[in-house]
């Protein structure tokens, strides 16, 4: 064959698994599409994948299928996530916890963030609260400390799992104040909350959608909002800045990844479904109702965020010498 007939070959070659892939993401997505979702079924996590996928398949026409794989604070669904073809057809909805701070806590993770992953939107940022069982005789944060102070190795605290957004801040706020607590870890956050209402645990952090008809219902009690601001739903418990001037308590993202080396005609068509789906009135307000932030941050912004937010919270993992229990 010569080297003018060899070109032509390799050019139409080419050119065809360029006009393959072109109509695979021009007509994705054309069967199911699963999610894997790395957090318990209950979890603000499940709950906003399970707000997205409904919409999701209606405007796709196709079947958008929920699995949630909880564990090892989030990272084990990512490790399940890898193992599917890298197509589009499978998605992962996961938070900061389990790619930005898990990597920098536990010996083996099974994935690297900056190689494995391809960030696509970034949707939403849950409003934290640090809530106690009813009966802990305490109005707020100072309390809380002075009462761990005066009786310690008493108190102990749950999240759902190392390396959470809540073991993270308690932490924080532990060598910041010498604050008194075990930590505890779960599988999931619906399993703490039940235990802080319990008596079983003393007090834990969650976003407050899901806390608040707990706290409603006198089961559990607000401590500190562990936000820059005062809550909407809870304007009378102070931000944890007004408590403590100058803690800075780290905010988490949700957001919806594909596997590096996904078509990027596949990412964009996700990302721009997505992005318009948050800007619809009907999930916009269901998402603030939910006790979140929407933050449709592009494929290419949440991609700078979340290589931000795993340089910088690797170092606020190493100055708390945190490791995995």
């Amino acid at each position: 064959m010569s080297f003018t007939t060899r070109a032509l070959a390799f050019g139409l070659i080419a050119c065809a698994s360029s006009f393959a892939t072109a109509q695979t993401a021009g007509s994705y997505p054309d069967r199911p599409v699963k999610v894997i979702v790395s957090y318990a079924a209950g979890n603000i996590t499940d709950v906003l994948a399970r707000t997205l996928s409904q919409r999701m398949a209606e405007e796709w026409k196709q079947p958008v299928i929920i699995e949630n794989r909880p564990g090892q604070g989030g990272s084990l669904g990512a490790q399940v996530f890898l193992k599917q073809a890298g197509d589009g057809y499978t998605l992962l909805f996961s938070a900061m916890a389990a790619l930005a701070i898990n990597p920098h806590i536990y010996k083996s993770i099974g994935f690297d963030t900056q190689r494995d992953f391809k960030p696509i939107i970034g949707v939403a940022y849950p409003n934290g609260l640090l809530y106690a069982n009813a009966s802990l005789p305490i109005k707020g944060l100072t309390d809380l400390i002075a009462l761990s102070q005066s009786k310690p190795g008493s108190l102990n605290y749950g999240s759902a799992g190392s390396g959470t957004i809540p073991h993270l801040n308690v932490e924080a706020l532990k060598a910041r104040t010498g604050l008194d607590a075990t930590h505890v870890p779960y599988k999931g956050a619906v399993a703490v909350l039940q235990d802080v209402i319990g008596g079983n645990l003393h007090f834990a952090q969650e976003s407050i959608g899901v806390v608040m008809p707990q706290i409603r219902s006198g089961r559990i009690k607000p401590v500190v909002a562990l936000g820059p601001t005062r809550l909407e739903q809870l304007p009378d418990v102070p931000a944890v800045g007004e408590v403590l001037p100058g803690f800075d308590a780290v905010t988490p993202w949700l957001g919806l990844f594909a596997q590096a080396g996904t078509p990027a005609e596949v990412i964009q068509k996700v990302e721009r479904t997505v992005s318009a789906l948050l800007k619809e009135p009907a999930i916009s307000e269901k998402i603030r109702g939910a006790g979140m932030g929407v933050l449709d941050l592009s494929s290419k912004d949440f991609s700078a965020r979340v290589a931000e937010d795993y340089a910088r919270l690797g170092t606020l993992v190493r100055d708390l010498k945190l490791k995995a229990d």
